[in-house]
């Protein structure tokens, strides 16, 4: 038996799998002992001596199914309890509404429709909380357009 160890890694590398998927020729054993660079570990890849077994997954059939008896959780009206600020808190409900704002301000910005200028203005007062909606960041955006 030739170990072929040293060239199994070498295809693995140059193929950019793992060396248990790589798969050697049995007939072709004797000539791949020649193969002692990348350039020959390539040559006989593409001659069909080497090869990548395709990739196994795992079944996700059992999980599927169980998900199907599964029964639905009910997130309705009914079924909250604790006031809005327990299910979600307000320093979250704060830093989502902020970054959704500073978002429009730099697509804004980048689109032209707003100078640098009133774009740091702008980003300023919804920092001071001056602006806390997309309604009031459009009429602010109205307004400096009219001046």
């Amino acid at each position: 038996m030739v170990d072929l160890s040293s060239k199994r890694r070498m295809a693995a590398q140059v193929l950019g799998v793992g060396e248990t998927r790589v798969r050697i020729d049995p007939e072709a054993t004797e000539q791949l002992q020649d193969a002692i660079t990348r350039e020959s570990v390539r040559g006989w890849i593409s001659a069909g001596l080497i090869w990548v077994n395709p990739k196994k997954g795992n079944s996700r059939g059992r999980v599927r199914a169980r998900h199907l008896k599964k029964k639905k959780r009910g997130k309705g009206q009914g079924s909250k309890k604790g006031a809005q600020g327990a299910r979600v808190g307000k320093k979250r409900v704060w830093v989502t509404r902020v970054r959704m704002l500073r978002h429009i301000l730099k697509v804004m910005r980048d689109r032209g429709d707003i100078t640098n200028e009133n774009f740091k203005i702008l980003y300023k007062q919804v920092k001071g909380a001056q602006i806390r909606t997309r309604r009031r960041l459009d009429e602010e955006i109205a307004k400096i357009g009219r001046r």
